[in-house]
């Protein structure tokens, strides 16, 4: 019989120093002297990337917490904050696996960079005194005995899982109120005029030198709410906005998804 507990990580006991951190975003963490080294500083336009939601007293599920800046910002502001996250387990991160390529060097390659990553969540977590929870997971295979949250995150994810309609269904069926989804967004969706088609690009190109492993899609924000109105959210708002991703401005936009349909009366899969 599966076992359907949810499998919460535990803030490791021994000592993690800076050296043994990657950090995916520019944090301002208490007891350094400057903020960490990151891709993406977001501390500017963190409003914006979250849809202007309020988070005080409200649960939140996050999806893919990397190094925890949106989780320990939220947190502050209210939230009760429960994450989910890979494992480090090779079998469950599904990278671009181009065959003329050696993608296993290439996904060993990505896994120590991962293991860096929530080195830098559990520094961060301890240095905010963080009482958020993190479940070791994949979203395709979410345990029922998670439970049900007010507000769901899923930011800068779903361009990363094979199956984006599945890991959309999977988080929203887990959410009462709203669910919010940011996505890279790209400088035709912003000047081109309604109606926009609800679609989803392959990211990888055949003859592109450089690619991205882990990146699968160019996701319309149309998709998107198609989607989460297929989900019983037939309420979304679309607000586009710039980040920063290693000091360039980068086009995003976010879906703000409000449940129109109670969660009780919805057949999900």
């Amino acid at each position: 019989m599966k076992n359907n507990t949810p499998i919460f990580a535990k803030l490791p006991l021994d000592n993690i120093s800076l050296e043994d951190c990657m950090f995916y975003h520019v944090m301002d963490i208490p007891g350094l002297s400057e903020p960490t080294k990151g891709e993406w500083d977001l501390r500017k336009g963190v409003d914006e990337y979250l849809g202007h939601l309020n988070f005080k007293n409200r649960t939140v599920l996050e999806l893919g917490p990397a190094s925890g800046y949106i989780t320990f910002h939220i947190e502050k502001l209210g939230a009760k904050v429960t994450s989910i996250d890979l494992p480090i387990k090779k079998d469950l991160w599904i990278n671009i696996r181009r065959v003329k390529d050696n993608w296993q060097e290439e996904l060993n390659a990505l896994i120590k960079k991962i293991a860096m990553t929530q080195k830098a969540y559990w520094y961060a977590h301890k240095a905010f005194n963080s009482k958020a929870k993190l479940i070791l997971s994949h979203v395709n295979d979410l345990p029922e005995e998670i439970g049900i949250y007010d507000i769901s995150l899923m930011c800068s994810v779903i361009l990363h899982l094979q199956n984006p309609f599945l890991g959309i269904q999977n988080m929203l069926r887990h959410t009462k109120e709203k669910a919010i989804i940011t996505e890279m967004g790209n400088y035709k969706q912003l000047i081109s005029p309604p109606p926009r088609l609800p679609v989803i690009e392959l990211y990888p190109k055949v003859n592109n030198k450089y690619h991205d492993i882990m990146t699968w899609w160019n996701i319309s924000p149309e998709f998107i709410v198609n989607t989460a109105s297929i989900l019983g959210f037939e309420k979304s708002s679309i607000n586009y906005h710039v980040q920063y991703f290693n000091g360039h401005p980068k086009d995003m936009f976010t879906v703000v998804c409000e449940r129109t349909v109670p969660i009780e009366n919805c057949n999900y899969v």
